[in-house]
């Protein structure tokens, strides 16, 4: 009897770790459309949150917010936020206490980049303790010769993440989940732990969850 109380401690240990492991995909659901506040309503709704908790984003919200960050909205395969030129050159990153991930947004899925917890790469303050940290990169290789400093990304990409980050604000708001855009990450650090390329440059990031009452 011993022994087999034994076996099955192991059995849940060995469970439970598994749970805590980072899936190599997460497929997002469809965007929920009909739902919630009116656009004037989340409007009035948004603000910068901040006492952070890491509380679970119920999937369904999390794949409305990745939708409006920079999801596909039109069969020519456009999307939600404008970019200049079309060139559509941000990616999103999301990090959770599991692992990082790279919004696949034709595919309307999370990838696994490197599992482990690295939200106290993407900024200062509270994203370390956050449920959801989204970077917004910008890829200098489609906006080559936009830069005449040549450090960094083309001003058009701060134009781009705006639109961005308002409509993770607003996607936000709708789901009563807090937000705030932030700064204080480590871009050389960011791409050794990573291992993504070099012209990927962050532009902002933007810490999401619910907020302790």
């Amino acid at each position: 009897m011993k022994r087999i109380l034994t076996l099955m401690a192991v059995a849940l240990l060995s469970l439970s770790a598994c749970a805590q492991k980072a899936p190599k995909t997460i497929q997002l659901l469809e965007p929920s459309y009909d739902e919630g506040m009116t656009l004037m309503q989340a409007l009035k709704a948004r603000k910068s949150s901040s006492g952070f908790t890491d509380k679970e984003i119920p999937l369904q919200d999390l794949s409305n917010i990745l939708w409006a960050a920079v999801g596909v909205n039109r069969p020519d395969g456009k999307r939600t936020s404008p970019t200049g030129s079309n060139r559509q050159e941000i990616e999103v990153y999301a990090f959770f206490k599991t692992g990082a991930y790279y919004y696949n947004f034709k595919n309307h899925t999370l990838e696994l980049v490197k599992e482990g917890d690295f939200r106290s790469l993407t900024g200062r303050g509270e994203a370390a303790g956050a449920a959801l940290d989204l970077l917004f990169f910008a890829d200098t290789d489609k906006t080559k010769g936009e830069n005449p400093d040549g450090g960094g990304a083309a001003t058009v990409s701060y134009v781009d993440v705006g639109y961005v980050s308002q409509n993770v604000y607003l996607a936000c708001a709708n789901a009563g989940i807090g937000s705030r855009a932030r700064g204080g990450w480590d871009q050389q650090k960011l791409v050794e732990t990573l291992g993504i390329k070099p012209s990927l440059v962050v532009v902002l990031g933007q810490t999401v969850g619910y907020c302790a009452e």
